[in-house]
């Protein structure tokens, strides 16, 4: 049994190298088969816009095992009116929303303003506050600054997602109260410098994900085979077995969403 805290297999734009775009129903279709055959039994999509955020729901309204998560990128940050504010509120009240996400702050490949980033990761902190729901963080390149805003704008606890960082970066969000997200970063050539981190994370504050984009450069659709992979590696580094560390994140999952 395992879960997938974080993909987009709902297509992405922000990949346009990777196939990026809406997937047609038939493919969605192919990516839960391919899911499911792995043993995932719960998957989040988040989103990246409005547009990508409706599409999530849509998915998720249609499959069991599928929760939809609603945010604005902070790669594609942009001020948040009261318009566009009150769409994401009525999509975050829908059946099957479950985390504002994915939301964040990037100084590594955004192209967005630091400022920009932080005037809209605050209306989405906000989207959190009067909703209740968790968010799932992006944080790269201003962890500092991540961790200000966090302690002012106290949105409810939610998750790192994509964890990279270091023991002292681990205890901030743990301090905080954040579950803890290990995807595909584990896999690369410099996945071990994650490895003492990732063994300190408490158990009942590990999670699993993706981070898929759907689609490898080749057009080949990638479905959630990818979280059994991470699964593998870290459960070796935390001397367990990937079927128990599966176990231990879903049900870690269902907690922090509440379902």
């Amino acid at each position: 049994m395992f879960s997938d805290a974080h993909t987009h297999f709902a297509g992405s734009p922000l990949y346009p190298d990777f196939g990026g775009g809406p997937l047609k129903p038939a493919e969605v279709q192919e990516l839960l088969e391919q899911a499911r055959g792995n043993g995932l039994v719960l998957m989040v999509v988040a989103s990246h816009d409005l547009s990508s955020a409706k599409g999530a729901v849509q998915i998720a309204s249609a499959e069991h095992d599928v929760y939809a998560a609603i945010g604005l990128h902070p790669w594609i940050a942009s001020p948040i009116d009261d318009d566009a504010y009150t769409s994401f509120l009525t999509l975050a009240n829908k059946p099957k929303v479950v985390a504002i996400s994915e939301i964040g702050l990037d100084n590594v490949r955004s192209r967005v303003s630091k400022d920009v980033q932080v005037q809209a990761l605050r209306q989405m902190f906000r989207l959190a506050r009067e909703t209740g729901l968790p968010g799932m963080i992006h944080d790269k390149g201003y962890h500092k600054e991540m961790m200000e805003l966090l302690r002012s704008e106290n949105p409810p606890p939610g998750a790192i997602h994509g964890f990279e960082g270091d023991a002292a970066a681990l205890k901030d969000w743990l301090d905080l109260d954040y579950y803890v997200t290990i995807g595909r970063a584990v896999l690369g050539a410099e996945g071990e410098k994650l490895k003492a981190a990732v063994q300190q994370i408490p158990e009942n504050r590990i999670l699993l994900e993706t981070d898929s984009a759907s689609r490898s450069p080749e057009g080949v659709l990638e479905g959630q085979a990818r979280v059994v992979q991470v699964a593998k590696v870290v459960a070796l580094w935390r001397g367990t077995s990937a079927q128990e560390l599966g176990e231990t994140t879903t049900k870690n999952l269902r907690r922090m969403l509440g379902i």
